[in-house]
């Protein structure tokens, strides 16, 4: 069966809404399938912290049970000990878009029930997705400086083993160069063997004025970030010879790895109306990346 449904869209667009405008934290889809993940919150306070949450979101009565002062799901016990064993923790969001209502629920042992093959879980009806249990939501993000890290390695493993096997992760980023606080959307694609483009993920972010490059590194704290050379070769619009501002290409691990003579030759492709500057970076992995991915293969038991 298909995993697109247009209800199912609908509550994923409402529920972007109320962070996005309630909240006022960063929202990110994952439109690849994942196992009943279908988008992270990233916890903003003044400024995006790196602390992220994994989100299912089902709409419409028939995924609940309807109670006094709950809904009550009931789901298998495969996603159950998928989400309880999440690299983040993960919220059970309900959507009922004829009364516009949203609820939430942390997905935690303490409040399931196991009966059989299947489980259940209540999620109140005082525990409405906005401004007044915010606070409430805020506490579900709780980790480690240590543990927040990890997280965001985590989630982005698939990536770096994708890179790893001599494929391409590319990075598409929008920058509103005359806003105070930049902002723009933060596309991912990753290319098959044969160069074909999937979208891989993608959300909007708010961020710190800094050079292009260091903010993807920072957003991707397991990568090197350099221009796409054979993205920009196509579509740059200055018509500028890219090849001048690679200083070298080497073969490494699988990959590559780029050494940059400056952020000047980290520029965008095209600029939309004087507005948004738009820039196509790829990834590859650095000594981080590689260390994590043997970290992750040993405690997997990978040969």
């Amino acid at each position: 069966m298909a995993r697109y449904d247009p209800k199912e869209q609908i509550g994923v667009n409402a529920v972007q809404k109320i962070v996005l405008k309630e909240l006022g934290w960063i929202f990110r889809e994952q439109p690849l399938v994942d196992m009943g993940i279908d988008a992270h919150i990233e916890l903003v306070q003044d400024e995006p912290t790196g602390k992220l949450v994994a989100l299912q979101i089902k709409t419409g009565p028939s995924h609940f049970v309807e109670r006094e002062d709950a809904y009550v799901f009931r789901g298998s016990l495969t996603h159950l000990e998928y989400w309880i064993n999440h690299s983040l923790p993960v919220i059970l969001v309900a959507h009922f878009d004829e009364e516009n209502e949203t609820y939430w629920v942390l997905v935690d042992e303490g409040k399931v029930r196991r009966a059989g093959k299947s489980w259940t879980i209540a999620i109140p009806k005082e525990n409405k997705l906005g401004k007044k249990t915010r606070a409430a939501l805020a506490k579900v993000f709780a980790g480690s400086p240590a543990q927040n890290r990890m997280r965001r390695l985590a989630i982005d493993a698939s990536l770096m083993r994708h890179v790893k096997a001599g494929m391409k992760v590319s990075v598409e980023l929008e920058d509103w160069v005359n806003k105070g606080l930049r902002r723009g959307n933060v596309t991912v694609y990753v290319y098959d063997k044969y160069g074909r483009e999937t979208l891989s993920k993608e959300w909007f972010q708010y961020y710190m004025h800094r050079p292009m490059k260091e903010l993807v590194e920072t957003l991707f704290p397991w990568s090197v970030a350099s221009i796409d050379v054979d993205f920009y070769d196509e579509n740059c619009e200055d018509n500028q010879d890219i090849y001048s501002v690679v200083s070298r290409m080497a073969d490494h691990d699988n990959g590559f790895e780029y050494e940059s003579a400056g952020e000047k030759e980290i520029y965008p492709y095209k600029n939309d109306s004087g507005e948004v500057d738009c820039y196509r970076l790829q990834l590859r992995l650095n000594q981080l990346g590689r260390a994590f991915l043997l970290v992750s293969d040993y405690l997997e038991g990978a040969e």
